[in-house]
């Protein structure tokens, strides 16, 4: 029987709760969902910690999404797996797990008609004719992303979800992961409204928290304007390497174009409608940057907005006034639906679409996609979405491997049946002692008990300003020591943040997350001596690219007190990756 939200809103009677599972999921978004699923299709049991709220409407697409890659074999050479398979390593640049890859991309079709029996429409509400309006954008060889109205895409995931009769615990941030014998054995969560600790037994972990955001500074200088889930912290990416898990690909940061002022999504929107970026000259810059223009991988697109900016050209804006008339209102009528304020904006600006260009600039830097589609920064994980520690497992954006809200699908399916499986080989853990849970409570509630010391929302700007300053768009070997030095500096003043309330637990947790992320991306591009993917490892000192070094994923993990940074071949050749894009204008 499903719980009122009343009821799930209301505090247990005990302060400590204790709760036996098979599977802990951690997070309740698209690849939290997913992943759920595919742990019931395999018998386990689960139980779910969603930080941010109810199922049905959490996660990056809370409100809504406007696109999906997909491959549904409709006819055209590139719409078969086969074929996309094969460009991946041109579109990652040759630093991908190309297994890993092959694992979601031929999971890409039969997720659109899974997701399709849970109740999501892909189909063209405008044009009956027509199934699926799908159009090109991000460097992919095809029109893979469809276009659709995705209002209730995340209600029809959570509503399944219910069906399962998971466990959900919703506003319930897990902090800790228990280990016992090198593997995950519980979890320590608490409810960010009343307090309430909850010690969860299980015999695996599932990470699906998502990516690391508030890292740098935005457009807006409102932290929580973020382009993507402001929620979302890299609460993972801290958690796995807390317990010796590896971080893959941290070095390749991803930031993307917004309005100017108003950090948003919506660059896939106008890009894969056809819009164009130009300067102040007037001229259509993106060729110089990228063969495929402004449908180029967003990485890409960040680079050439920020060359440009540098060599003067700035300020830069986006034209769609050459659009068809009906291509400028079908934009504008699915803006609404990843961001509601969207449109909103435009008309508050006075920004006709169809009569003129309007300035856009660079959003904050974040942890997101690694700066390609097929790739990713966080936990490292394989095909199966292991990762190096046997039981904990992870998919979505908090990993290497993710294709935006498709990636977290299909891998957050895969993630939960080789959890469930692996959970079923496996022994039931020891309880935690009574006088262990009180101490973990304990040591989780210090920021309340402090009178004075330093705020979570100061410790956060801090990071930011490091982040923004010494990381950057373009970054040297000085600057990337410099800010490990300070990162450095600052973990030791995690141990003065105080809260007033149990929401403020929650920040104070999120802001050392913030701070973790951080020192990882740093530490990972100091060894990436070389210049590669566009803007999201710029190295002024080291300005090519090197592909006799540089086909390597650089993995970090946790060596004391110290991040340990190494590196392994992706086996992938050179031969294979295009070369440097021709200088032309023109479509």
């Amino acid at each position: 029987m499903t719980m009122s939200p009343s009821a799930r809103m209301r505090a247990p009677t005990q302060q400590i709760q204790t709760i036996e599972s098979d599977i802990v999921i951690i997070g309740g978004g698209v690849a939290g969902c997913l992943a759920a699923l595919g742990a019931a299709e395999a018998g386990a049991k689960v139980v779910i910690c969603e930080k941010g709220g109810i199922i049905e409407r959490s996660g990056s697409v809370a409100a809504g999404v406007d696109h999906y890659i997909a491959i549904l074999e409709e006819g055209p050479e590139w719409d078969t797996p086969e074929y996309l398979l094969r460009h991946i390593p041109a579109v990652t640049e040759g630093v991908t797990d190309i297994e890993a890859a092959a694992r979601l991309v031929y999971g890409l079709k039969p997720m659109v008609r899974y997701l399709e029996n849970l109740g999501v429409n892909f189909h063209d509400p405008q044009n009956d004719d027509i199934p699926y309006y799908r159009h090109r954008a991000f460097g992919l060889p095809g029109k893979y992303h469809i276009n659709f109205d995705g209002s209730d895409f995340k209600r029809a995931i959570g509503h399944a979800v219910r069906k399962t009769r998971a466990n959900v615990l919703e506003r319930v941030m897990v902090t800790e992961i228990l280990m016992e014998n090198g593997q995950p054995r519980g979890a320590v969560a608490f409810h960010i409204r009343h307090g309430t600790v909850y010690f969860i037994s299980t015999r695996a972990v599932v990470v699906a928290t998502g990516d690391a955001n508030r890292l740098g500074r935005n457009a807006s200088g409102l932290p929580f304007d973020s382009w993507h889930m402001p929620y979302n912290t890299g609460d993972g990416h801290a958690m796995a390497l807390r317990v010796g898990a590896q971080l893959g690909n941290m070095e390749f940061t991803d930031c993307t174009v917004t309005p100017k002022g108003y950090s948003t999504q919506g660059l896939n929107a106008f890009m894969g409608g056809g819009a164009h970026l130009i300067n102040a000259l007037g001229e259509r810059f993106m060729f110089r940057y990228s063969p495929d223009g402004e449908r180029g991988r967003r990485s890409d697109i960040v680079n050439g907005v920020v060359a440009e900016t540098l060599a003067g050209r700035g300020p830069i804006y986006c034209d769609c006034t050459h659009l068809p008339l009906d291509e400028i209102r079908r934009l504008e009528s699915t803006l609404g639906v990843d961001r509601p304020a969207l449109p909103i904006y435009l008309a508050q600006k006075k920004i006709d679409l169809a009569k003129e260009p309007f300035e856009v600039t660079v959003g904050e830097i974040a942890a997101v996609r690694a700066g390609a589609l097929f790739r990713g920064s966080g936990m490292h994980i394989d095909a199966d979405c292991a990762s190096n520690i046997p039981g904990l497992f992870a998919a979505g954006d908090c990993t290497t491997m993710g294709a935006a809200i498709a990636g977290a699908a299909v891998m957050g399916h895969v993630a939960g049946i080789s959890a469930g499986r692996y959970a079923l080989s496996q022994p039931r853990p020891r309880p935690v002692p009574p006088e262990v849970q009180e101490r973990i409570q304990e040591t989780l509630y210090q920021p309340l008990q402090r009178e004075q010391g330093l705020k979570f929302h100061q410790f956060e700007d801090q990071v930011r300003a490091i982040v923004t300053g010494l990381i950057g768009y373009r970054r040297d070997e000085q600057r990337l020591k410099e800010a490990l030095r300070q990162l450095h500096t600052l973990r030791e003043l995690e141990a003065k943040l105080i809260a007033e309330d149990y929401h403020g637990v929650m920040r104070v947790n999120e802001a050392r997350s913030i701070r973790a992320v951080a020192e990882a991306i740093a530490a990972s591009a100091l060894e990436r001596r070389e210049t590669r993917s566009g803007a999201s490892n710029y190295r002024v000192d080291y300005p090519q690219k090197n592909d006799e070094l540089g086909l390597r994923i650089f993995t970090v993990e946790q060596a004391g007190d110290e991040l340990k940074v190494s590196s392994q071949p992706t086996g992938i050749p050179s031969s294979v990756l295009p070369e440097a894009p021709p200088k032309k204008e023109g479509w």
